[in-house]
């Protein structure tokens, strides 16, 4: 409702953001343009500076500590560059998320549908593989926002529960996407010393049901 509102007057726009003490960067913020998603190569080589500066910076230095000025510094370019490329150091998160620490369900299973079991061995694989920026995660406690690329993941797979209807298939996504993030936060806090092959057994038992009395 307030978004109808303040597109309807731009001088209500600068009223309300001006009453909040919010930047020109918070009005684009707000209204979704929060990440470059197209095809310029300048472009997308400045995302992958900000990504990989930023993503040095964290292993070295908190999360909330990072700040803007310092990410920008780190890979070479302006605030404002940062801003039209990614608006906040969530979406550095998502992206390098998206890009380089990506799950894909039952891409390596070569079925049309995926099978329980199929799903717990990729994604024991996929922990022990992508442990040491999960641990950047989990310290820094943005493990949520694997949670909402595990979502969008399985909805976007052919092989996740191809045949069960829409509805019911965003819950299924949302139960596995929170269940597997959890998993991963607790393996990281309590060491990452499980071996695959327990690990798998371990997912597959929560999930099965063979766990719960």
């Amino acid at each position: 409702m307030i978004k109808m509102i303040i597109l309807s007057d731009w001088t209500f726009v600068k009223f309300y953001f001006s009453l909040h003490k919010l930047s020109l960067k918070d009005i684009f913020i707000y209204f979704g343009e929060t990440m470059y998603r197209g095809c310029n190569k300048t472009a997308l080589s400045s995302q992958r500076q900000i990504a990989e500066a930023f993503v040095n910076l964290l292993k070295h230095n908190s999360y909330s500590s990072i700040s803007i000025s310092s990410i920008c510094k780190a890979a070479g370019v302006s605030r404002q560059t940062f801003y039209s490329l990614f608006a906040s150091k969530e979406n550095i998160i998502l992206y390098e998320l998206g890009k380089n620490h990506h799950f894909t369900p039952g891409e390596g299973c070569g079925k049309k549908t995926m099978d329980l079991k199929d799903l717990c061995q990729e994604y024991s694989s996929y922990i022990i593989e992508k442990r040491d920026f999960l641990s950047l995660l989990v310290r820094n406690d943005i493990i949520y926002l694997m949670h909402e690329c595990l979502y969008d993941s399985f909805l976007s797979s052919s092989c996740f529960e191809p045949d069960c209807p829409e509805d019911y298939r965003s819950f299924i996504a949302e139960f596995f996407a929170g269940g597997l993030s959890g998993i991963a936060r607790t393996y990281v806090l309590r060491g990452m010393d499980m071996p695959e092959s327990r690990l798998e057994s371990l997912v597959y038992d929560l999930f099965s049901g063979s766990l719960v009395k």
